[in-house]
């Protein structure tokens, strides 16, 4: 058995060399305006960088994201919607709608997202719960549904209120999520859009207040808010070389720089290293009454993670049972590995053995047995 542990202690000594030799350097944490943000990986959804991403803030017109989610959902983009009187006595920003004109569904929408148009988030959210307090009661369900858990809503678009609230990290989850809706994810990464105004004969012509999309190679959404409550918050999307990052910058000095920074910090000071190996034991647990003392533990798959700097903060969780009896059979579970970043699960696997091993005793036990010593 001694081998057998010289042999785990190795292939863990290779695996750690290989770890830091892969790993990227150290690099500085970028200065931003911002302190609360966050940058996360659009595919896993983990956390790379972040500042103060649970502090529950209001988030202005960032809301709009959420607005739109749960429009798609229940209406369709043909629809026609009315606007109210209640619509369109809706403060500043407004795209100018009047009550009793009729709007498609898809044209709100670009004003929404696009414009970040008040009035036409409380069409959208009276055509489809009736009326904006309900609809907002929606969009917090929503958003919980999702993993965006430390978010409130009271209204469709964004204007202060006291419990009206969400987080950089839950904007994260909120973007990605919207992304994930062809129609959306084209609009959000529109510079400009043609408006089709009920109020006018020829469309609008409507720029997107998104300054990186002018600005940032491989920018393509998400959304902006201003308020003087929230300050300026933006939630930003870039893609390079297949990889998607979202970055989240709140009550920021300059959110287009603040969000810049944090991506190029993403594409630029991460790396894709793997944590778990499936091809590498990662634990040995103790058998009774087997054939070997030992067995050894594999992960069912690899697991990988993004990280920055030589500091990342990377846990690795396990539950195991640490003594376990034959019979045993290859590929059974006897544990779990969990992979958390920035206290946030990355992804899990089993832990499990490959071999199979039956209930014959080691054969020290067995010559004890025989000679009536054990």
């Amino acid at each position: 058995m001694k081998r057998v542990n010289k042999a785990v202690r190795g292939l863990g000594l290779a695996f750690l060399t290989l770890f830091f030799l892969n790993a990227p350097l150290a690099a500085a944490v970028p200065y931003l305006s911002s302190a609360y943000y966050c940058l996360i990986n659009g595919d896993s959804g983990q956390i790379i960088l972040s500042r103060q991403a649970d502090v529950m803030r209001p988030v202005a017109s960032t809301t709009k994201m959420m607005t739109a989610i749960l429009t798609t959902e229940y209406a369709g983009l043909e629809e026609i919607a009315a606007v109210s009187s209640h619509a369109q006595k809706t403060p500043q920003y407004s795209i100018g709608l009047r009550a009793g004109q009729e709007v498609e569904i898809a044209e709100l929408l670009k004003a929404a997202l696009v414009r970040s148009a008040n009035d036409a988030a409380v069409v959208l959210a009276e055509h489809v719960a009736g009326e904006e307090r309900l609809f907002a009661h929606l969009m917090s369900k929503k958003a919980f549904a999702i993993g965006a858990v430390n978010t409130h809503f009271v209204n469709a678009s964004g204007l202060p209120s006291a419990d009206h609230y969400s987080t950089a990290y839950d904007l994260t989850r909120i973007g990605s999520y919207l992304l994930e809706d062809g129609d959306l994810k084209g609009l959000v990464a529109s510079r400009q859009v043609q408006f089709k105004h009920p109020g006018y004969h020829q469309p609008m012509l409507i720029d997107n207040t998104n300054a990186l999309l002018d600005n940032y190679p491989g920018a393509d959404g998400i959304k902006t808010g201003t308020t003087d409550a929230a300050g300026k918050c933006l939630v930003a999307s870039a893609t390079r070389n297949g990889r998607r990052l979202i970055a989240v910058a709140l009550k920021s000095g300059n959110r287009s720089s603040d969000c810049a920074a944090l991506l190029d910090y993403g594409f630029q000071s991460s790396q894709l290293v793997k944590i778990a190996d499936q091809n590498i034991p990662f634990k040995q647990i103790k058998v009774l009454n087997g054939r070997y003392s030992y067995i050894e533990l594999y992960p069912a798959e690899d697991i990988n993670v993004w990280v920055a700097g030589l500091n990342p903060d990377i846990q690795k969780r396990v539950k195991v049972n640490y003594v376990v009896q034959p019979p045993l059979s290859a590929g059974q579970k006897l544990g779990r590995l969990s992979v958390y970043a920035d206290d946030r699960l990355v992804q899990s696997t089993d832990l499990i053995c490959r071999q199979d091993m039956g209930q014959e005793l080691n054969p020290v036990r067995k010559l004890l047995q025989n000679l009536k010593l054990w």
